[in-house]
C-alpha cells in the first residue's frame, strides 16, 4: 500500500476516533443540562448550583462550598435540588449564568419540570470567615426568591 493512502486512513480513523469523543462529551453535557433544566425524575423542587473553577481556585473556596453545601443540607433537605458544578469541566455555564465570581450560588426556579428564572449570588467566598452572615445571605436569598423557609 502506497503511504499516502496509509497516511490517509490514519487520518480517517482519527477523524472517527475525535468524532466519538465529541459524541460522548455532548452526551455528558447533554446529561448535565437535562439534570440542571429537565428535572427527570419529574420533581418540582427548586434547584441550588455551587458553581466554583478548579483551575482557578481561590484560597478559601473549598472551606466556603463546605460551607454552603452544610447551610443547604441543614435548612433545604427535601425541599431543594443540589448540584455542585465545576466550570473548567463545563465552561458553557459561565456565560449561561453570567458568572464572573470564583463562586457563586445559582438559585433556580422550577415549574412544571423546567426552569423559570435564576438568581445568582456571586463572592460568596468573602464570607469564608463568617458562617453566621453566610447563612443569613443564603436563607434570606432563598426566601425572596424561591419562596422557602429554612426547616431549623
Amino acid at each position: 500500500m502506497r503511504p499516502y493512502a496509509l497516511t490517509h486512513r490514519r487520518l480517517f480513523i482519527s477523524s472517527i476516533f475525535a468524532c466519538l469523543l465529541w459524541l460522548a462529551a455532548s452526551a455528558a453535557y447533554a446529561q448535565t443540562l437535562q439534570n440542571l433544566y429537565v428535572n427527570p425524575e419529574s420533581h418540582r423542587l427548586p434547584e441550588a448550583a455551587i458553581f466554583y473553577n478548579s483551575d482557578n481556585p481561590c484560597p478559601d473556596c473549598p472551606s466556603t462550598i463546605a460551607m454552603i453545601a452544610a447551610i443547604l443540607r441543614q435548612n433545604y433537605a427535601g425541599q431543594l435540588r443540589v448540584y455542585q458544578i465545576d466550570l473548567a469541566r463545563h465552561p458553557e455555564f459561565i456565560s449561561a449564568f453570567h458568572l464572573s465570581s470564583p463562586l457563586t450560588l445559582v438559585l433556580i426556579r422550577i415549574s412544571d419540570g423546567a426552569a423559570f428564572g435564576y438568581a445568582a449570588l456571586p463572592g460568596l467566598q468573602s464570607y469564608a470567615d463568617d458562617s453566621e452572615e453566610l447563612s443569613l445571605i443564603i436563607t434570606q436569598k432563598i426566601g425572596n426568591f424561591l419562596s422557602l423557609s429554612p426547616k431549623n
